[in-house]
């Protein structure tokens, strides 16, 4: 994907195609960048550079290996339930 030129529009297109399971870590994303443009730690990101990264290494591994995601539970109960035999 070429980033060098993003508009506002590609951006809200891009989030609106992701399922809504994932919005959560949208905002905390932008908001973890406005603390770094508030901050003035975004000069110095090659840490955050290389965290990033990781993250993205992640996401690819976990969608090469759908089968060892965990098990997402919409409940404690639904959780109990599952786990009863264990």
């Amino acid at each position: 994907m070429d980033t060098s030129t993003v508009s506002l529009e590609k951006v809200e297109a891009a989030v609106r195609r992701l399922p809504a399971q994932y919005l959560k870590e949208v905002l905390l994303f932008v908001e973890f960048l406005e603390y770094l443009a508030s901050s003035g730690l975004a000069e110095d990101s090659s840490e955050d550079a290389d965290l990033w990264q990781a993250v993205l290494a992640h996401q690819a591994y976990r969608e090469a290996h759908p089968d060892e995601s965990p098990e997402v539970f919409d409940s404690p109960e639904a959780f109990l339930q599952a786990t009863a035999d264990l």
